[in-house]
């Protein structure tokens, strides 16, 4: 179940922050190894990653948010985040909704959700983190104009054709509900209509990860909530598909930053 967030409201140490209608403002900092559980924000908002990075899993996809990046967030998009590799400092700017009503179609891009790279992006958040600084009565013009000229830049953007094949789907939606299964990529294919190689093709570039690699972050997943609850290691180890819990350990750690143990504590101290 989801954490519903309170409007203007972020996980993590916030070190500055602006009350600007119609944006609420918050710069935010999270220590290397910090686990965001799943969560929602009622009202749309951009992040800017400033410094750092950090991994996104929204709707059964995983999004690399690089530094220097832009992350676009519809309202009541549910994703959780993991810090696992490098201390993270974001700026994250709430927009109400009569701000996205007057972008008009130029809100395409917020309404998607995604991620977008490049020295424009970065140096939009550079800049409305330095009129957070200043914060003078200026600031929240200048701001403004900075998000009217990001959105009309992302607006004439021409989209890559993000149309999946409906066997490519199937195939998305068929690892996701077996995954505790011992798969085979040949069982996958077959089940879709096509030809492994073929299926393994698409499926990266689609995805950005392997059909192997998507069934152990499923399996990780379901493993990394099942010890949230407090299920006994031995018992998630075994239900996940690992031969023993000593591998089931290493692999928690390498996707997670911590051990099970660790993280079960990591994360009840967190509430």
């Amino acid at each position: 179940m989801a954490i519903v967030m309170e409007r203007g409201e972020f996980f993590g140490r916030v070190v500055g922050s602006a009350e600007w209608e119609p944006f609420r403002i918050r710069e935010t900092r999270y220590a290397r190894g910090a686990f965001l559980p799943r969560h929602v924000h009622e009202e749309s908002y951009l992040t800017f990653v400033l410094a750092g990075g950090y991994r996104e899993r929204s709707n059964g996809r995983t999004r690399s948010c690089a530094e220097r990046s832009l992350v676009l967030h519809p309202a009541g998009d549910t994703h959780e985040d993991d810090f696992a590799e490098r201390p993270t400092r974001c700026l994250n700017v709430v927009v109400a909704p009569a701000f996205t009503a007057r972008l008009g179609d130029a809100a395409a891009p917020l309404q998607r959700g995604d991620v977008v790279a490049g020295s424009a992006v970065a140096s939009v958040g550079t800049r409305i983190t330095a009129e957070l600084r200043r914060a003078d009565a200026a600031a929240p013009l200048i701001v403004e104009g900075l998000l009217l000229e990001l959105f009309g830049a992302l607006s004439r953007v021409v989209p890559d054709d993000r149309r999946t094949p409906a066997w490519l789907e199937e195939a998305h939606g068929l690892i996701a509900r077996r995954f505790a299964e011992k798969l085979r990529l040949a069982d996958v294919a077959a089940a879709v209509g096509v030809h492994p190689a073929h299926l393994a093709r698409a499926f990266r570039r689609r995805y950005g990860v392997s059909v192997g690699e998507r069934v152990r972050a499923l399996r990780l997943e379901w493993a990394r909530d099942e010890v949230a609850r407090g299920t006994a290691l031995a018992t998630v180890a075994a239900q996940a598909g690992f031969t023993d819990q000593s591998h089931f350990t290493k692999a928690f750690t390498r996707a997670f930053g911590a051990p099970p143990s660790d993280f079960r504590r990591r994360l009840r101290a967190s509430f």
